[in-house]
């Protein structure tokens, strides 16, 4: 590789590499948080939970929501790990609820057993200059959450 197109190369990753960590601080940063896990079905050996995520957009732009990744341990130990797209936009100013599935032993998701979880949220914001670097796979935007409680019913 010629001297002069090596130099080219580095300045540009250079300048990419600042674009990035400087569009990165611009980026309205989603809050999430798990509120809840209630059973939505039962079968005979499994359980489905809905599990509830409160997301709240601080900014002033729309935030759009590319998937979850998450956990979810129950207090016997059984645990579900899952993805889920989250196919919605975050409205700036306010708060949302999403619900992300999990399926779990029948016998683990008792009402009342404790549970805790933890993920992330990946987004992106479609009126920045960071959603190029988002697509192109140089910005990570994630926002992690948790939550615990107690396993309950779905109300009827």
């Amino acid at each position: 590789m010629p001297r002069g197109t090596f130099r080219s190369t580095v300045l540009l990753l250079a300048a990419t590499v600042t674009a990035a960590s400087m569009t990165a601080c611009s980026v309205i940063r989603p809050g999430a948080r798990a509120s809840a896990a209630n059973v939505a079905a039962r079968g005979d050996t499994t359980a489905m939970l809905d599990v509830v995520l409160e997301l709240t957009n601080p900014g002033k732009t729309e935030i759009e929501l590319v998937h979850y990744d998450y956990t979810i341990t129950l207090a016997d130990g059984s645990s579900y790990d899952g993805r889920w797209a989250a196919l919605r936009a975050l409205p700036p100013g306010q708060t949302v609820t999403a619900t992300v599935p999990a399926i779990v032993p029948n016998a683990s998701a008792t009402a009342g057993a404790r549970w805790t979880v933890r993920g992330t949220v990946s987004y992106r914001d479609p009126q920045s200059f960071a959603r190029i670097l988002y697509e192109a796979g140089i910005l990570k935007t994630e926002s992690s959450f948790d939550g615990e409680g107690a396993v309950a019913e779905s109300p009827k």
